[in-house]
């Protein structure tokens, strides 16, 4: 076949694609091209959080980050993250010039939605496998689901006795993969923060990460989300 064949095949099937996209929604868009395109799209993925992964270590080679929270599934379009930040850095007394703290809001685990569910996925597995976070909020479906995975510590382990007993009535047991049951979530549902926030529209979870860096810091962040 000549060069000239090929191109005009190759403007044919571009146009036959391009009628068939016009034809459907966004979002059908999307997954039209998902599912034509999916070993292609998913080795785009993966180097572009690859790369996010890189970058993100590199930075924290820079600067001393002293303590992340992810807040999985929030209002993440209209929380005010950087008034979030400020108020728990005023909190703890403020940091030192080559300290930071992480609030991230943008990680969406959505299984229906797969436009943006399977990246933000591989986003949040990269996150938790590099250690980097050290509290997260999540709706109750996604925690029992990663609380079943062993992502969580026992919050007896990192708690005071006085908060201990403070929150008695709000720890919620979950099993993880040994079959053993432990307080691995606290119910921050109508805190201060939450509410001042509107971190979430309905219930929220908080716990620590099993192999965060900085989880001496997690009792202290949740007195901080108690906080009048």
């Amino acid at each position: 076949m000549s060069d000239r064949n090929r191109k005009e095949r190759l403007r044919d099937k571009i146009r036959e694609e391009t009628g068939k996209l016009k034809l459907l929604s966004w979002k059908d868009r999307f997954i039209y091209v998902w599912d034509y395109y999916k070993p292609q799209m998913a080795a785009i993925i993966g180097v572009i959080f690859v790369i996010y992964l890189g970058v993100t270590i590199y930075h924290n080679l820079q600067i001393d980050t002293i303590f992340s929270a992810y807040m999985v599934n929030c209002n993440s379009y209209t929380v005010d993250t950087s008034a979030l930040l400020a108020d728990f850095t005023d909190y703890i007394g403020g940091i030192g010039e080559k300290e930071e703290i992480t609030f991230d809001t943008s990680v969406t685990l959505d299984d229906e939605d797969v436009s943006y569910g399977y990246a933000y996925q591989m986003k949040f597995t990269a996150v938790l496998t590099a250690n980097m976070a050290d509290v997260i909020l999540m709706d109750p479906e996604k925690f029992e689901e990663y609380a079943a995975y062993g992502y969580f510590v026992d919050l007896r382990e990192i708690l005071t006795d006085e908060q201990m007993e403070a929150w008695s009535d709000l720890f919620v047991y979950m099993e993880n993969q040994d079959g053993d049951s432990a307080p691995y979530a606290i119910d921050l549902t109508g805190t201060a923060i939450a509410e001042k926030y509107d971190l979430y529209d309905g219930t929220v979870y908080g716990g620590a990460a099993i192999n965060g860096e900085n989880t001496d810091m997690a009792p202290t962040f949740f007195d901080w989300m108690f906080e009048e």
